[in-house]
């Protein structure tokens, strides 16, 4: 009797280390794995080209009031984006994946509903040919940019987007040997609207209204000064500048009619010169390049 108490005791004690030992066995092999780090997603940096050449931007020129990015993937219109807050002195976008084309808009709002343009499934051609008309009787002062995401690597999760400004600027130079003001400037037959994106080829929108874009000028001007005039980039349709000034006591009216295109992003400067003949008028362009990047400054309520 006493050795099967023994026998029923080792069989207790080994049946016990088995239980034992499985239990530890099956705890090792539910233990969760370590969780692998998670892809780093892209993140669109935008920033704003700055002035090369003569120009320079002026106070208020870089003030951003809203932007906003459409991407398509196949030619189909598939998200809208808002830009997070600025920080750096750009605003980011942080995007799902590396597809398709993002086209990036600042300063269009009560212009363009994106809202509306992705509720109907507006195509990618048809987005390319959008034009934005005038914002209380004036060019409205927006930005475009656009970058293929298709052809970068997954690894590129910083993008950079370059903005550029879809109108012209008029700068005044007087170069006269007198005395010498100017108290109106008018630039005929001025484009209405313009395209959101270049279009290759085609400056201005088929069939774009026109009329007569006139300066604000409160005092006459007697010194050189910037920005006296803003337009959209444009094709030449009878294009022709008309300056109002006073020299030496006498009123001119100096005409020019201008020979090329208003292109985007450029300056262009009018330049009144008076020699031993005649006063005439020049007309010379700096160009905003896309060189050394500024800040985009989010407009201060």
């Amino acid at each position: 009797m006493k050795t099967n108490k023994m026998m029923t005791v080792k069989t207790f004690a080994f049946a016990a280390t088995m239980a034992l030992g499985l239990s530890a066995c099956s705890e090792r092999v539910e233990t969760p794995m370590t969780p692998t780090t998670p892809a780093a997603v892209p993140v669109v940096k935008t920033r704003l080209a700055s002035f090369e050449g003569e120009g320079q931007a002026l106070e208020g020129e870089n003030e951003v009031k809203d932007l906003r990015a459409c991407l398509f993937v196949d030619g189909a219109l598939t998200k809208v984006y808002n830009a997070q807050t600025p920080g750096s002195g750009s605003f980011d976008l942080q995007l799902d994946r590396h597809a398709g084309t993002l086209y990036v808009v600042a300063n269009t709002e009560g212009l363009i509903d994106l809202d509306a343009l992705q509720e109907r499934s507006i195509s990618e051609s048809e987005w390319r040919k959008i034009a934005v008309a005038m914002k209380e009787a004036a060019p409205a002062r927006f930005f475009s940019g656009s970058v293929a995401l298709d052809g970068l690597q997954n690894s590129q999760t910083e993008i950079p987007v370059t903005l550029r400004r879809g109108l012209v600027r008029f700068d005044l130079q007087l170069r006269t040997a007198g005395v010498a003001s100017v108290s109106g400037i008018t630039l005929r037959n001025a484009a209405q609207s313009a395209y959101l994106f270049p279009v290759e080829g085609e400056l201005s929108p088929s069939g774009v209204e026109r009329q007569d874009a006139v300066a604000t000028i409160a005092e006459p001007l007697t010194k050189d000064t910037p920005a006296v005039l803003y337009a959209y980039e444009q094709q030449n349709d009878g294009l022709e500048v008309v300056v109002e000034a006073l020299i030496d006591g006498q009123p001119k009216t100096l005409t020019k009619r201008l020979s090329c295109d208003l292109e985007r992003n450029k300056i262009y400067t009018l330049t009144v010169r008076k020699d031993v003949i005649d006063v005439h008028l020049d007309l010379t362009f700096d160009e905003w390049e896309e060189g050394s990047d500024t800040e985009l400054t989010p407009l201060r309520r």
